[in-house]
C-alpha cells in the first residue's frame, strides 16, 4: 500500500493479552522471530479485566474436569517460574446450610481424581482461619487457590520476550487481511493514536485476539462460533479475607471472593453479550453480587465498594450449549490449514489466565510443526525475571523510605513512574496505569492522577490538552464508580468533584 511503512517478520501475533504475549516469549526462547500487534495497550481485554484468581482447578473440577486438570498442572508450573506474581493464599470452598453436602462430597472426590490437593476442614477450624465467614457455615474444603497479578504477569513476560528479540507494536489495529490462494499474504494496520499505516508481511499469522478472534477472522473471510460472556465484578475498599472464598456448589453468580493486594474482588456474573465495545455493569448485577457474596462474608453488606468492572470471556461455542456456564473453560487451538485451507494461519482462544503458558506452548508447537522444525518448549523451565518495582504492599512500603510518593493508596513512588516514562514506550495515561499500581487503590485515582499529569507536563510528555486528558480519565473512572455510588462513596465522590471543579475548572 503506497505510503505505508513496510514491516516484515517470521511470525505475526495479533493480541496483547496473556496468551499473545506468552506466545511471543515462547517463540523467543525457541529462537523464532515474532512481532506482536495490539490495537490498544497490553492487557486491554480479558487479561486485564478478571478477578485475579490463581486457579487450582477446583472451580471447574466437577463441571469441567479436563479444564481443572489443565489449571492444577499450570498452577504448579507458575509457582516455580513466576512466584513474584503470585500470592499463595490457598482457597476455601464453603458449604452453607442451603448447600448440598452431596455436592461437597462429589467435589472432594473430583479433586482427588484430578490430582488437586483438597482436604475437609471443620466449621470451628475454618472460622479460626477466617473469622468474617458466615458462622452458620457447615464446613469448608481447602484447595491450592491463590491470587495472581495479571498486570505484572503479562508485563514481565513481555519484557523477557523483548529482551530475547521479540518486537511489539502497540496502539495499532489490524484493518485488513489479504489472502491469496491458500496463504495469508500480508496485513494492513493503522496506528490508533497518530494514524500511521503499516503493511506487514509475515510467514505465519497467529490470531490470539481473545474475544475479538472471530471479528479478526472475518477480515480473512472466515469465522468461528463464539459465545461472548460478560463477567461483572466489584472491588471493596479493604481486604475482607486472606484466602480465596468459593461457594461449594455448581458454578453460579456471586460465588467467589478473591483477595487482591489491599482489596477484595467479588465475582462474578455470566451474561451473554453481543456488543464487544459497549457494555456496562448493571444495578441488577451489583445487587446480585452483593446479595450472593454476603451469604459467605456478611461484612460485605456494610463494606464500601470502590469500583465495578466487567470483562468478556471468549468461549468457544459448541452446539447445544445454551447456558454459558455449561461451555468449557478450556481453550481451542485451530489450524486453519485443516479447517479452511489457509496454510499459515492459527487461532488460539478461550482458556483461563492460569493456562496462558500452556496455550502458548501448544500454539508454538503447532507452528513449529507447520514450519518443519523441531524446537522444544522451555517456558515451563525458564523463570521469568521480576519487574523492577515491587508489586506487593509490604515490599512497596519497605522501598518507599524517604522517597516522594505519587499514589498514597498504593505507595507508588514518583521516581518509579519517572523511570517508566524515561524508558519510553508508553503512549497514553492508561499505559502508565497498566505498568504501575497507580489509581488502583481506594480513591481510584482521584488524588494521584492530577499529580501524574504534572509530571507528564514537566517532562514534556503530555500530548495535547492536559485538561482534556484529565477529563477523559475522569469519564472512564466514572463508568466504574457510578454503579456502586451510595453511602460514604457519595461523600468521597463529592470531595473529588469539588477538587476537579474548583482547581481544574472541569
Amino acid at each position: 500500500m503506497k505510503g505505508s511503512m513496510r514491516l516484515q517478520t517470521e511470525v505475526l501475533i495479533i493480541g496483547g493479552g496473556a496468551t499473545g504475549v506468552g506466545i511471543a516469549r515462547d517463540l523467543s526462547l525457541r529462537g523464532i522471530p515474532s512481532l506482536l500487534i495490539e490495537r490498544e495497550d497490553f492487557l486491554s481485554g480479558a487479561s486485564g479485566r478478571n478477578h485475579g484468581l490463581f486457579h487450582s482447578g477446583g472451580r471447574y473440577v466437577v463441571s469441567d474436569p479436563e479444564a481443572a486438570r489443565e489449571c492444577i498442572a499450570e498452577n504448579r508450573i507458575l509457582r516455580k517460574i513466576v512466584p513474584h506474581c503470585i500470592e499463595e493464599t490457598d482457597g476455601l470452598f464453603v458449604s452453607l446450610p442451603e448447600d448440598s453436602l452431596d455436592f461437597r462430597d462429589r467435589f472432594i472426590q473430583a479433586c482427588e481424581e484430578a490430582d488437586i490437593p483438597a482436604y475437609l476442614l471443620s466449621r470451628d477450624h475454618v472460622l479460626s482461619l477466617e473469622p468474617e465467614l458466615n458462622p452458620d457455615l457447615l464446613s469448608a474444603v481447602n484447595v491450592p487457590d491463590g491470587a495472581i497479578d495479571p498486570f505484572e504477569l503479562v508485563l514481565a513476560n513481555a519484557k523477557d520476550a523483548e529482551n530475547r528479540g521479540a518486537k511489539f507494536l502497540l496502539h495499532s489495529e489490524v484493518t485488513s487481511i489479504l489472502v491469496e490462494g491458500d496463504r495469508v499474504k500480508n496485513i494492513l494496520a493503522k496506528n490508533t493514536l497518530h494514524g500511521e499505516e503499516y503493511l506487514i508481511e509475515a510467514s505465519y499469522l497467529i490470531n490470539a485476539a481473545g474475544a475479538w478472534a472471530d471479528r479478526l477472522l472475518k477480515l480473512a473471510g472466515l469465522r468461528m462460533a463464539m459465545a461472548l460472556s460478560k463477567g461483572s465484578m466489584l472491588i471493596t475498599n479493604q481486604r475482607l479475607a486472606n484466602r480465596v472464598i468459593n461457594r461449594c456448589r455448581p458454578p453460579s453468580d456471586g460465588d467467589i471472593i478473591v483477595p487482591n493486594h489491599t482489596v477484595s474482588i467479588l465475582g462474578t456474573t455470566s451474561v451473554r453479550l453481543e456488543d464487544l465495545e459497549h457494555f456496562e455493569v448493571t444495578p441488577q448485577e451489583v445487587s446480585l453480587l452483593i446479595e450472593e457474596t454476603s451469604k459467605m462474608l456478611p461484612a460485605i453488606e456494610e463494606t464500601r465498594l470502590i469500583r465495578a468492572y466487567a470483562g468478556i470471556r471468549p468461549l468457544f461455542q459448541s452446539e447445544g450449549k445454551g447456558d454459558d456456564r455449561a461451555i468449557s473453560r478450556g481453550f481451542v487451538l485451530i489450524d486453519h490449514e485443516k479447517r479452511d485451507g489457509i496454510r499459515n494461519l492459527i487461532t488460539i482462544t478461550g482458556g483461563k489466565l492460569v493456562t496462558y503458558r500452556l496455550m502458548a506452548e501448544k500454539t508454538s508447537d503447532l507452528l513449529c510443526r507447520k514450519m518443519g522444525t523441531d524446537l522444544p518448549c522451555s517456558t515451563h523451565l525458564k523463570p521469568i525475571p521480576a519487574m523492577d518495582a515491587p508489586s506487593n504492599l509490604k515490599d512497596r512500603l519497605k522501598a518507599s523510605g524517604e522517597a516522594e510518593i505519587l499514589c498514597d493508596c498504593e505507595l507508588v513512588r514518583t521516581d518509579e513512574v519517572e523511570k517508566i516514562l524515561k524508558e519510553g514506550g508508553v503512549k497514553d495515561l492508561q499505559d502508565i496505569l497498566h505498568r504501575t499500581r497507580l489509581a488502583k487503590g481506594t480513591c481510584q485515582g482521584g488524588f494521584c492522577i492530577y499529580r501524574l499529569l504534572g509530571i507528564l507536563n514537566e517532562m514534556g510528555l503530555a500530548e495535547g490538552d492536559s485538561n482534556k486528558i484529565l477529563r477523559g480519565f475522569l469519564e472512564e473512572r466514572w463508568k466504574g464508580i457510578r454503579p456502586v455510588l451510595w453511602g460514604s462513596s457519595i461523600k468521597e465522590e463529592e470531595l473529588i468533584e469539588s477538587i476537579y471543579k474548583g482547581i481544574f475548572n472541569l
